[in-house]
């Protein structure tokens, strides 16, 4: 079974202008119309079993509504992260009702959201998420068509999970379309989660061999950033990655993501959530 744990969808009635300013905006290419059913079918061509959604809240307004889509999405074959504004924070009350609907974990994106990740008046959120068992997954490095500074880079990260290392912390992008060096020296080899979402096949392979090898297969999982990349051809990239065992590979597209997630890594959690 597989799952890409990092997928973007929008609501179908501003999907197609959303993905047109991002592809505008980024210079990048859409491989799917953004919407719940243009992704329900790049997962049948790909072959993928569950997809994760990972919404942002660019405004602290935003946030009842896009939780309340989010919610309504969620059915067999599509998960999806829980959002918050970092400037008007959830309770602990809130966060525990959230991961009792099933929303294990928040996406943030330090760029979009206006905070530095390692900004200390952060901390006592990530120790909240942390203290309700639920885990960050942080946009990473540089995101194209927006401007510096970069808010997420892999050493702000490697403060943050310095500082409070109960939080999980999964990391975009592996550490950062771009800063792969810095990911090299800041990140590799701690306990932190790295996602392969749209630099899987872009990154040199010198990096990517020395990622997959010197990270632990237990702390990277399997993403596309779709429709920033096509799916079907993620999955049959990593599923070719000759220097992978099949166990890691095992780990990295499924069981690793079915824990973050809460799922019983047995398959009958995730064979429910699938059907």
């Amino acid at each position: 079974m597989k799952i890409d744990f990092h997928t973007h969808i929008y609501p179908d009635h501003v999907a197609r202008q959303t993905v047109f300013t991002v592809q505008q905006r980024a210079g990048i290419d859409a491989y799917s119309d953004g919407t719940l059913e243009g992704l329900k079918r790049s997962m049948t061509a790909a072959g993928i079993d569950l997809s994760v959604i990972a919404a942002v809240a660019t405004k602290p307004e935003q946030v009842p509504s896009i939780q309340r889509w989010l919610t309504s999405i969620r059915q067999p074959g599509i998960e999806a992260m829980a959002v918050m504004h970092p400037a008007d924070p959830l309770s602990s009350e809130q966060m525990r009702a959230l991961k009792g609907e099933g929303f294990r974990g928040f996406k943030f994106h330090p760029d979009y959201q206006g905070f530095f990740v390692d900004d200390p008046r952060m901390y006592p959120l990530y120790e909240a998420i942390a203290a309700e068992g639920m885990f960050v997954l942080f946009h990473a490095g540089m995101d194209r068509g927006l401007p510096c500074p970069i808010h997420a880079t892999p050493k702000r990260l490697a403060t943050v999970h310095k500082a409070i290392p109960e939080l999980t912390i999964i990391a975009a992008h592996l550490g950062g379309e771009g800063a792969y060096e810095e990911t090299a020296e800041h990140l590799l080899g701690q306990n932190i989660y790295l996602d392969t979402s749209f630099v899987l096949r872009r990154m040199p392979g010198k990096f990517r061999e020395r990622f997959f090898k010197e990270h632990r297969a237990d702390r990277l999982v399997f993403a596309s950033d779709s429709p920033w990349t096509d799916q079907r051809k993620e999955i049959h990239f990593f599923l070719q990655i000759p220097f992978l065992s099949d166990s890691d590979k095992e780990k990295i597209c499924f069981s690793n993501a079915a824990q973050l997630l809460g799922l019983d890594t047995k398959r009958k959690d995730v064979e429910r959530a699938c059907q």
